[in-house]
């Protein structure tokens, strides 16, 4: 077979898999969806990455990930979320930080402090 169909298998094979995803989802309710939308999301951000990667890929790893018998979208899903990205690690310091300094941003009355901690001063 040449690399051309093998490319061709290995797009409907990742498609057929993001159709099968879909359909599970479709199948839950509404409060199941809205739980796994970062799973969706994630696994058409996948398969939009896989579908223009796959022109890149020798045709032996084709033969290879054709043969392999479970999902390579859910596969690569499990281990993203085995993995603490960056993101998060960034968000939550920033969460953190600004939860603590917003007290020390706004006084009581909402009127932003001085850089010394003090009070603006205002006129009588």
């Amino acid at each position: 077979m040449e690399e051309k169909e093998l490319r061709e298998l290995m797009r409907a094979r990742l498609h057929m898999e993001l159709q099968l995803f879909k359909d599970s989802m479709l199948q839950k309710g509404k409060e199941d969806i809205f739980k796994a939308s970062y799973r969706i999301e994630i696994y058409v951000d996948l398969y939009e990455i896989l579908l223009a990667h796959v022109e890149n890929l020798q045709g032996g790893m084709i033969r290879e990930l054709l043969g392999l018998g479970f999902g390579i979208l859910d596969h690569l899903y499990q281990e993203w979320m085995d993995r603490e990205d960056s993101f998060y690690v960034e968000l939550k310091e920033y969460a953190c930080n600004e939860l603590e300094a917003i007290p020390e941003k706004l006084n009581l009355d909402g009127e932003k402090e001085e850089k010394d901690g003090t009070e603006p001063d205002q006129a009588a």
